[in-house]
C-alpha cells in the first residue's frame, strides 16, 4: 500500500499527459478507453442485501486508519454447510484498534463478529452463527473455503491478523480444528489456498502472510506519515525504504486427505530468502501440465509464479515468465488475483489488481505458462488509473458466451484526497467484453450504466460470487468497510443460454479441485478450472457456470480430473446444473 512512490507516479503521469487531472476518454498508455454509451447497457445489478437480512456491519480498526491492519477488510465465501443444496454464505469481519498515547502502544479491541448466513431460498438469509459454532471475533481478512478431509461437508480457514482459525464442519456444526489438524499459522495472513500440488488425492494449503506489526512496538514509535501537514499510515517496507511493516514468511502444509497437514515449506522450494508482503494466493495450472502452479501477489515487491514439477516440488519464475512485473517491467502494487481463460484459448490468463495510479495488470498466456501484460491494449489500464482494486473475478454476466469483469475499489486513506490521491469511497467497477474474436477480448467499464447496486462509491474489499437464488446467473456479495455488506443480484438482460456443472471428485477432493472442464457447443469451446478460492480474501461458489451465448445444445463436456483422467458427457441440456460425479475408473486412473 505504497505512499510517497504514488505521489511520485501521480506527478509524472499528469506531466506526461499534460492534464491538471484525470481524463476519462483516454489514457497515458496510448489505449483507446470506450466511454459508456448515454443509452445505457442491458446491465443491472442491484442490492438486495438489507432485504437477505445481510445486515452485518464491517469493522476494521479505527476510523483514521493510522496503522496498515486498519486499511485491509474482509472476504466472505459462499458454502453449503448444511448439504441442502443451496448456497449458504459466511462474511468476515474485524475488530477495534485502541490508539494507547497517540499510537505508541496499539490495542485490539473486540468490536465486529463474523457471521453464518443459512440460505432459506428466495435471497432471504438467517444469522446462525451460534448455533453452528460459526460466531467468530476474530480480526479475520481472508475466508479460504475447502472440503479438508473428503467428508462432504465444507470447512473453513479463517486468515487472521492474530493467528489463523480453521474450523472443522461436522454435519453442518463448526469446531475449532486448528491444533488438531496440525495447522495453526501466528503472522498475519491475508491470503490462503488449498490444491494438490503432488495430485495424491489430498488437498494441500498455502499461506500468504503479509507483513510483520508488533502491536507493542508499531512503525517509527507510533509515528505517523505527515504529507502536506496530513497524517497518514505507514505502508508497506516496499514503500517506505525504512524497514518498516516487513514482509512475513509464507507457509505451505501437505495434507493427508484427512484433515491433517504438515509444515512443508522449504521442502517444496516455496521459501524465499527474504520474505515478501504477499495478498492473494491462487492454484492454477498455468501450463498445462497437469499440475498445479502457486500464483502471489505481493505488494510493491515482484509477484511470484511458483511452478510446479509434477511432483509438488516448486521453483520460482515469476520474472523469466512475465508474470512478477507490470508491462513496463515495474513490480507493483498487487492485492487481488483473477484468473480465467479470458481469451478462450484452453489456458488460464489472470488479471492482478493494484493501487491508486497503477493500472491493473492482465497477464495473457501463452498456452506454455509464459504471460504477456495487455491491460492497455485491451481497455482495462486507463480506467483503474484513478482506482485502488482489490477483489473481483471474471464472470459470464449476461450469459452471451465472453467473460465480463467486476473489480472491488476502495482507497486505503480516508485521507486520501487531503493528500492528493483519489477518494477514500470509490465505484466499484463492471466492464463488459465488447469483442472476444480473432483479435482477442477488450472490455469497457459500464459500471454508471449497470444499476444502482454499482452506483454506491464505497471502499470496497472482497468479492465473493455465487448463484445463492439458483437461477444460472452468478451475483456478487461485496464486503465495504465500515458499512453492511451489498449483495449484488444479477437482473442483467440475457443474451444466451448457459450450463451449470458441479463437480464431486473422489478421495481427499471432493470438489474436484484443479480440475479442468472444456465444454465444447456450436463450433465453440470453453475451459474452466475448479477452484473455489480467487480474487482476494473470499470463497467463491463452486459450481462451475458457463455462459453459452446463442447455441442451441452442448455437444461435449470433457473434465480432466486432477489426476490426468478424463470422463466425456453428452446431451446434456441447457440452462440447468448437473453433478458430474467423477468415475470409479477415472478415480482409479482410468478414462472414460
Amino acid at each position: 500500500m505504497p505512499i510517497l512512490s504514488q505521489m511520485k507516479s501521480k506527478a509524472l503521469w499528469m506531466v506526461v499527459c499534460g492534464l491538471p487531472a484525470l481524463a476519462s476518454m483516454w489514457s497515458c498508455s496510448g489505449e483507446a478507453v470506450v466511454a459508456g454509451g448515454s443509452d445505457g447497457t442491458h446491465f443491472r445489478f442491484v442490492d438486495v442485501a438489507q432485504q437477505a437480512g445481510l445486515d452485518l456491519v464491517n469493522v476494521c480498526g479505527d476510523p483514521r486508519r493510522w496503522y496498515i491492519p486498519e486499511s485491509n477488510g474482509c472476504g466472505a465465501a459462499w458454502l453449503d454447510y448444511d448439504g441442502d443444496g443451496d448456497m449458504d454464505l459466511f462474511i468476515g469481519n474485524g475488530a477495534r484498534l485502541a490508539y494507547i498515547d497517540d499510537g505508541r502502544q496499539l490495542e485490539v479491541v473486540p468490536g465486529g463478529q463474523s457471521a453464518l448466513f443459512r440460505n432459506d431460498g428466495d435471497l432471504s438469509f438467517v444469522d446462525v452463527s451460534a448455533d453452528m459454532g460459526a460466531a467468530r471475533s476474530d480480526w479475520i481478512n481472508a475466508v479460504t473455503v475447502a472440503d479438508i478431509e473428503g467428508d462432504g461437508d465444507p470447512d473453513i480457514y479463517l486468515s487472521c491478523f492474530g493467528p489463523d482459525v480453521l474450523l472443522v464442519n461436522e454435519a453442518g456444526v463448526f469446531r475449532m480444528g486448528t491444533e488438531e489438524a496440525g495447522l495453526g499459522n501466528p503472522a498475519w495472513s491475508a491470503g490462503a489456498c488449498f490444491g494438490d500440488v503432488n495430485r495424491d488425492g489430498a488437498l494441500d494449503l498455502f499461506v500468504g502472510n503479509y507483513v510483520e506489526f508488533d502491536l507493542n512496538q508499531p512503525p517509527d514509535g507510533g509515528r505517523r506519515v505527515v504529507i502536506s501537514g496530513v497524517e497518514v499510515g505507514w505502508g508497506p517496507e516496499g514503500e517506505n525504504g525504512q524497514g518498516f511493516n516487513p514482509g512475513a514468511a509464507n507457509l505451505f502444509y501437505l495434507g493427508d486427505g484427512a484433515g491433517h497437514f504438515k509444515e512443508a515449506t522449504e521442502e517444496a522450494g516455496l521459501s524465499l530468502e527474504k520474505a515478501l508482503c504477499s495478498y492473494a494466493v491462487v492454484f492454477s495450472d498455468v501450463d498445462g501440465d497437469g499440475a498445479q502452479d502457486i500464483l502471489v501477489a505481493n505488494d510493491m515487491q515482484p509477484s511470484n509464479l511458483f511452478m510446479n514439477d509434477g511432483a509438488g516440488c516448486f521453483t520460482e519464475a515469476g520474472v523469466q515468465r512475465g508474470f512478477a512485473l507490470n508491462g513496463d517491467g515495474s513490480p507493483t502494487s498487487a492485492m487481488g488475483l483473477a484468473l480465467a481463460d479470458v481469451d478462450s484459448d484452453g489456458d488460464i490468463d489472470c488479471l492482478r489488481t493494484n493501487f491508486d495510479f497503477e493500472p491493473n495488470s492482465l497477464h495473457l498466456n501463452n498456452g506454455s505458462g509464459q504471460f504477456l501484460e495487455s491491460a492497455a491494449a485491451r481497455g482495462l489500464a486507463g480506467a483503474s488509473m484513478d482506482r485502488l482494486g482489490w477483489g473481483g473475478g471474471f464472470f459470464d454476466a449476461d450469459s452471451d458466451g465472453d467473460l465480463d469483469l467486476l473489480v472491488a475499489n476502495g482507497h486505503v486513506f480516508p485521507q486520501a484526497e487531503e493528500i492528493g490521491m483519489h477518494a477514500f469511497a470509490q465505484v466499484s467497477q463492471l466492464f463488459e467484453c465488447t469483442s472476444s474474436g480473432a483479435d482477442g477480448p477488450s472490455w469497457r467499464d459500464v459500471s454508471s450504466e449497470s444499476g444502482p447496486g454499482l452506483a454506491l462509491a464505497r471502499s470496497a474489499r472482497g468479492v465473493a460470487f455465487g448463484d445463492p437464488d439458483d437461477d444460472g446467473d452468478l451475483d456478487a456479495l461485496i464486503v465495504d468497510l465500515d458499512h453492511a455488506p451489498r449483495l449484488l443480484e444479477n437482473r442483467t438482460t440475457r443474451r444466451g443460454n448457459w450450463l451449470g456443472l458441479a463437480l464431486v471428485g473422489h478421495d481427499g477432493n471432493r470438489d474436484g479441485l484443479g480440475a479442468r472442464v472444456r465444454v465444447e457447443a456450436g463450433g465453440s469451446s470453453w475451459t474452466r478450472e475448479a477452484r473455489r478460492t480467487q480474487g482476494l480474501y473470499s470463497s467463491h461458489d463452486p459450481r462451475l457456470l458457463f455462459g453459452l451465448g446463442d447455441v442451441r445444445d452442448v455437444e461435449r463436456v470433457t473434465v480432466t480430473w486432477p489426476n490426468g483422467t478424463q470422463q466425456v458427457m453428452a446431451d446434456l441440456a441447457l440452462n440447468s446444473y448437473h453433478t458430474i460425479e467423477q468415475s470409479a475408473v477415472a478415480a482409479k486412473g482410468g478414462q472414460r
